[in-house]
């Protein structure tokens, strides 16, 4: 049979299935069936021509107002028609050939057109089809040729004048036509014409011609109009009954309009047939929480997934929860699943997230195994690796490792010309004492990355460990207004903790309060003994916090105005330092300065100035931090505390530029805190300095595996949109 009758059979059959729900017919024969019945199915096909709607089937109405549904909606009662004859004449074609199904279409259209009508008793008798002419124009027709049933009509009109065409077969011509030019349309993306084709003949959207709709829907999303595709994807899913044909209306909704307008058409779910498309929405859910770790899926989404990946015996669900496990910082279960899919033959997808996952757990010799096996198998294999073993290698102390572990890292990174995968070797030959190499490696570095600062400053210190003072301050010269600890390198402690410095690096999202600073300041402190010798009259009766700090010899003072007086007003300020009342305090303490001498004068100097630090009198405190009385080793402690106020009140005020420039000047007195490095990281990302930024981020990762650390280096890589996951 040609393929185009195949496809008029469908869409005329789809017609009788509505017809006969309609007015309860089984569509059976009437009278005694015609003989040589052929009940050979056929195959379907969407873009065929429809028959017309029928009385119990209207199709969707373009012509309503945007926005209004148009499933289940009654068609418009029209005035009684008047008797007309009956055309029989494609029943009686069709069951000549044997064509059941057609034949049972084309019976309930015209039971629904006439419902009085009763079809004949012999359909075959004598007379039955009489017109040989006729009939060669329906099999033309079923076969699609409808230029040739056009011209067959226009040469049986010229040569008869009194013939006229059956009603029927103009109609099905008319609207076959149709169809086919609104396919071309939608084939040329003529979306404007797809929709006018739809508009004017509306007998072409109905459940006999779900493929029509579908191109109409898509018309609609084409031209900005997604609520009118939603309407005709709704009136699919109200009236048709085709299980594929729902659940492909289902997918192209979810596929092309905003979940606000999808999300109720799954409510017309019958029996569960929405199940996969659930299925594939959970998914992509997921997938998108796997990329941003603000946002982790639902507990709901991650149990159905869950579920499906149990239930399968394939990799895929199980590499989307590993990879959304490890955002969300549970590298642990992320490597389960990454397991799991590498027994189901997961392959590279899931050999990257495994090893990625293994190096998040600290296991970097796993890791590095593991990445070992698949380092052919693309860029995100290679990239895994490297990081997992350029961590591996900047580890101190270093890790004891095969030769031919090293061996096959050090051709990685060359073959990749890897610029932290280098410096990390160099780290890694500096901490084992092999100095040369180290410059070696660091310059390499350099060579591929002449903006890498960690190599900069291994460098550095290896010019630094071989006493070449030259080469040392032709690096302090060229990076010193770029790296505040190569500027002060020379007054840095040599050895592994300068090493350990270069790797570490803090990670906080805010800075603390003055509130929370000053609160802290008591206990940061050097330590300092109060006197042995206290007068109880003039001593706060106040319990004394004997842990604060610790006990050193301290004499009591003597001169002109010291003695028992000075100490006891020492003593005084430093309880009531201990019960944050530092203005009282300070009051305690000037009175010890001014008539005290030798190690009380000094110890009052100190408590002053924690006392004002307390208050938040920066230069105050730094006024009494300078004076005459307070031990050279103490100013630097000082220097250090008000260098660290003036940096958390630049920062406090978003002036992430000076704080830097404070932050770079505390660096001669201290090295920095996990909390101040932290915030240097985040001055630098607020200044869309983010390739500083993550430097400073992925050091802290490495040297704690701090989670505020990953929540930085994903914040720079969602700010870049670098992000590999």
């Amino acid at each position: 049979m040609h393929v185009r009758s195949t496809v008029f059979l469908l869409a005329v059959s789809g017609a009788a299935f509505y017809a006969l729900g309609r007015y309860g017919h089984e569509g059976s024969w009437m009278g005694n069936a015609p003989p040589a019945i052929d009940s050979a199915q056929a195959q379907s096909s969407s873009d065929a021509a429809p028959p017309p709607a029928t009385a119990s089937q209207p199709g969707l109405d373009l012509a309503q107002a945007p926005g209004t549904a148009a499933p289940g909606r009654p068609a418009t009662p029209q005035p009684p028609a008047q008797p007309q004859k009956v055309d029989e004449s494609a029943l009686r074609y069709f069951a000549s050939q044997g064509d059941t199904r057609r034949y049972e279409a084309e019976l309930a259209r015209l039971r629904a057109l006439y419902p009085d009508w009763r079809p004949p008793t012999d359909l075959t008798s004598q007379g039955a089809v009489s017109d040989p002419e006729l009939e060669r124009m329906w099999k033309l027709f079923t076969e699609g040729k409808f230029g040739e049933v056009r011209a067959a009509i226009a040469q049986r009109s010229s040569t008869d004048p009194n013939w006229r065409a059956p009603a029927d077969l103009e109609e099905q011509l008319n609207r076959a036509e149709a169809s086919q030019r609104l396919v071309n349309a939608s084939n040329a993306r003529q979306w404007e014409q797809v929709i006018r084709l739809g508009t004017e003949t509306p007998a072409l959207l109905t459940c006999a011609n779900v493929g029509a709709l579908w191109r109409v829907a898509e018309a609609f999303t084409q031209t900005g109009k997604p609520e009118r595709a939603r309407d005709a994807y709704a009136y699919v899913l109200t009236n048709c009954s085709n299980p594929a044909e729902r659940v492909g209306t289902m997918q192209k909704a979810v596929a092309t309009l905003p979940e606000a307008l999808y999300a109720p058409l799954l409510a017309q779910e019958r029996q569960s047939e929405f199940t996969s498309i659930r299925d594939e929405l959970a998914r992509r859910r997921v997938g998108a929480a796997a990329e941003d770790a603000a946002h982790p899926a639902s507990p709901d989404d991650i149990r159905r997934i869950e579920a499906l990946a149990n239930a399968s015996t394939t990799p895929d669900d199980a590499i989307l929860l590993g990879f959304h496990a490890l955002r969300h910082k549970d590298p642990a279960k992320a490597a389960t699943w990454f397991q799991t899919a590498l027994s189901r033959n997961g392959g590279a997808k899931a050999a990257e997230g495994a090893v990625l996952a293994l190096a998040a757990t600290q296991k970097y010799q796993e890791a590095e195994a593991l990445g070992a096996q698949w380092l052919e198998s693309g860029a995100a294999n290679r990239k895994a690796y490297l990081d997992a073993v350029t961590t591996l290698v900047a580890q101190e102390p270093p890790p004891k490792l095969d030769r031919t572990v090293i061996e096959r890292i050090a051709k990685t990174v060359g073959t990749d010309r890897y610029a932290p995968g280098a410096a990390a070797l160099g780290w890694y030959a500096y901490n084992a004492g092999q100095t040369a190499p180290a410059g070696t490696w660091f310059q390499t570095a350099l060579s591929w990355d002449r903006g890498y600062e960690p190599a900069a400053y291994g460098l550095a210190l290896v010019y630094q460990r071989l006493r070449d003072q030259a080469q040392l301050r032709r690096i302090m010269t060229e990076w010193g207004g770029r790296s505040p600890r190569i500027a002060s390198i020379l007054d840095q402690p040599r050895g592994r903790s300068a090493t350990r410095s270069s790797q570490t690096v803090p990670v906080e999202e805010r800075a603390p309060t003055r509130t929370e600073r000053t609160e802290e300041i008591a206990e940061r402190r050097l330590p300092v003994e109060r006197p042995r010798s206290i007068d109880r009259d003039d001593a706060d009766p106040a319990p004394v916090r004997r842990n604060v700090r610790a006990t050193p010899p301290v004499g009591t003072g003597g001169g002109s105005g010291g003695g028992t007086s000075a100490a006891a007003a020492l003593q005084r300020g430093w309880r009531l330092l201990d019960l944050k009342r530092p203005a009282a305090a300070a009051e305690a303490f000037d009175f010890a300065l001014r008539n005290g001498s030798g190690q009380v004068a000094a110890d009052a100097a100190t408590g002053k100035t924690y006392a004002k630090l307390q208050q938040g009198l920066s230069s105050e405190a730094a006024v009494a931090a300078s004076g005459a009385h307070v031990p050279p080793e103490r100013r630097n402690e000082f220097a250090t505390l008000l260098l660290s106020e003036r940096f958390y009140a630049e920062y406090e005020a978003k002036d992430y530029n000076k704080a830097l420039v404070t932050l770079s000047e505390r660096g001669r007195f201290a090295p920095e805190t996990t909390d101040l490095m932290m915030m240097r990281g985040w001055a630098y990302f607020n200044l869309g300095r983010y390739d500083d930024a993550e430097h400073v981020f992925q050091a802290v990762y490495r040297a704690n595996g701090s989670s505020q650390a990953m929540a930085g280096i994903s914040a720079v890589r969602a700010a870049t949109k670098r992000d590999r996951y």
